[in-house]
């Protein structure tokens, strides 16, 4: 779905969009995440959302969240809000592309609770190594700009792209190369550092998905890291 930027008058609105999603949870066979009480504390390998989902249930979930999302649109357009905040992304355009090693900002109607934020580098070939860098210089990006800069959110998810990889439409999901996701309310208060966020974060190798065989544009693009974070933070919510 193609990604817009929210209002917080739509906020309320699409919460529920958020909850018909949610309300699909998906099946494991196992969770790694969840050690035994015996065992001793340590850094998880695996994401905790990396399990199977049952995708007859998550597909209908999403068709019912797209419809109601529409509806959201819909109103928007008979009612257009008047306290609009626009995201303070870089104002690219003809002769003036987005330059590397800036953020660009984006929300999606179904995840009213999430920023998505896009880091691009230009590396060939491209270094894995340098990934804790960019997450922190991406951070760094948002806490500068501060909280009343964006909407009202409670999560950002960062994903680094390699712009030497983007050569056409097969290659766009391969430059997605790593993402993580972060609580909105730590990223803009400066504490813990952002080093120390990165350290503990958990990353996700296929963040983003790109399916030209899809016939409606906006939904060519998804952000996965979102999808299945938003999916297994509710289901661990009601187990708690």
């Amino acid at each position: 779905m193609k990604a817009t930027e929210r209002t917080p008058l739509l906020i309320g609105a699409l919460v529920v969009t958020t909850c018909f999603l949610m309300s699909c949870e998906p099946s494991r066979k196992e969770r790694p995440d969840k050690q035994a009480d015996t065992a001793p504390a340590e850094k998880a390998t695996v994401p905790p959302y990396a399990g199977e989902f049952n995708q007859e249930e998550y597909q209908r979930a999403k068709e019912e969240a797209l419809a109601f999302a529409q509806k959201v649109v819909e109103e928007r357009m008979r009612n257009p809000p008047t306290n609009e905040i626009p995201l303070p992304n870089y104002e690219a355009g003809p002769g003036h592309p987005q330059p590397p090693f800036v953020n660009f900002y984006t929300t999606d109607d179904r995840y009213p609770a999430y920023l998505e934020c896009g880091y691009t580098v230009e590396e060939t070939p491209y270094d894995q190594s340098k990934e804790p860098g960019w997450f922190q210089a991406a951070l760094q990006q948002i806490r500068k700009l501060g909280p009343k800069k964006f909407p009202p959110i409670e999560w950002v998810a960062v994903c680094i792209r390699n712009g030497a990889e983007h050569k056409d439409a097969s290659t766009f999901e391969q430059s997605f190369k790593v993402g993580a996701i972060f609580k909105a309310a730590e990223v803009f208060n400066g504490s813990p550092k952002a080093s120390e966020l990165i350290a503990h974060a958990e990353m996700d190798r296929h963040p983003f998905l790109f399916d030209q065989k899809q016939p409606i544009p906006g939904e060519q693009q998804r952000w996965l890291i979102v999808e299945r974070h938003a999916a297994t933070n509710h289901m661990e919510m009601k187990q708690e």
